[in-house]
């Protein structure tokens, strides 16, 4: 996976250096509005609410994300199928863990729109995606531990819908500020089955961990404060943002808190590259599904969230009409709430429209 995350810098710096070669492109490109803007205009495309519009502008977009994880930690510490078969299972028998996930990869694709109605609103929303499998193995419950056997697990679906308002603060010079305020509904279902391998080496249908589930039907409040600074090639930014349950379910994801900083330099007209500081800080689920009984790691509650810290190095390129980005992130802290699977390495693609 290293090797994975690198090639994928590689891939980023190639896109770089050929972006310097369209120099010839720059002269008379009209973008929005019939304007030539910097491609640092935009965030890294791993952001969202960066940025807010003139009135009457509207901009639409569609980004890709895929995360991977193949590693298992308590805290920040790796550890093994064995150190984890140790564990005591809270569900019942059998006495411990007796289910190991192995690797998950997430495939996440979001659609949004925004439009602005007044120079000082700006008003988003965004429908979520999601495709989630996970491969795991089966060991015998008492004696050797013996592994029984591997087996996967999947789900998809449309998982959540978002609409916020961005509340212009102040845009001097180069300087603005803005805040966001919205409501997120998780509309994923939440209580997809899957087969799986039991420690009895039998083959059932059953209801599939928290983390495996299209969503928790609950609704949260969306908040965040972003601010922005542009020295004429170079732009920084921070963002503060966070995502509090307003309405309880049976079960529900954590609340989290994130915060981000960045950096973006102009390549030439049309590109730029980007590097991000990303923490983030996501709290244990609350609540319990009293079906969800597998002993494995993924059905207990309290093995979920945990704080992370991740790099992001990216590229935005300038088109004709809209502009795309690439960025490639990798956490370089963790302390997890565990034993759980940490992501390993993500990449985010994206393509924006203005009109």
């Amino acid at each position: 996976m290293a090797k994975s995350f690198l090639t994928s810098i590689l891939i980023i710096t190639s896109i770089t250096l050929s972006s310097e070669s369209m120099d010839g492109m720059e002269h008379g490109m009209h973008h929005d509005h019939g304007t030539n803007h910097s491609a640092k205009m935009h965030g890294p495309i791993g952001l969202m609410g960066d940025h807010f519009h003139r009135k009457g502008e509207s901009m639409v977009s569609i980004r890709y994300m895929k995360m991977f994880m193949n590693q298992n930690y308590i805290g920040s510490n790796k550890i093994s199928d064995q150190d984890i078969l140790q564990l005591p299972n809270p569900n019942g028998m059998p006495k411990n863990l007796s289910v190991v996930p192995q690797d998950m990869d997430m495939d996440m694709i979001m659609l949004g729109a925004m439009y602005a109605p007044s120079d000082f609103i700006t008003l988003m929303g965004m429908a979520v995606l999601n495709s989630k499998s996970m491969d795991l193995k089966t060991y015998q419950p008492m004696m050797g531990r013996e592994e029984i056997g591997e087996f996967s697990t999947a789900s998809s679906g449309v998982s959540k819908i978002n609409f916020s308002a961005l509340f212009k603060i102040y845009d001097l010079d180069s300087s603005k500020l803005h805040a966001q305020l919205g409501i997120e509904k998780n509309i994923g279902k939440n209580n997809l089955q899957g087969d799986v391998l039991t420690p009895m080496g039998s083959l059932n249908s059953m209801i599939m961990p928290y983390g495996m589930q299209g969503g928790d039907k609950s609704y949260s409040l969306l908040s965040a404060l972003t601010y922005t600074k542009t020295y004429d090639k170079w732009k920084i930014g921070s963002q503060i943002k966070s995502k509090k349950n307003i309405k309880s379910q049976e079960w529900n994801f954590g609340d989290s808190y994130e915060m981000n900083i960045w950096t973006q330099r102009d390549i030439n007209n049309i590109s730029a590259w980007s590097f991000r500081l990303k923490f983030q800080d996501i709290e244990s689920l609350d609540g319990y599904s009293s079906v969800i009984r597998a002993p494995v790691q993924t059905a207990n509650p309290l093995n979920y969230g945990g704080k992370t810290l991740s790099i992001g190095i990216g590229v935005n390129i300038m088109l004709q009409k809209g502009s795309i980005g690439l960025e490639s992130y990798k956490p370089i802290s963790r302390d997890l709430n565990g034993p759980q699977m940490g992501m390993n390495w993500g990449i985010q693609a994206g393509y924006h429209l203005a009109f």
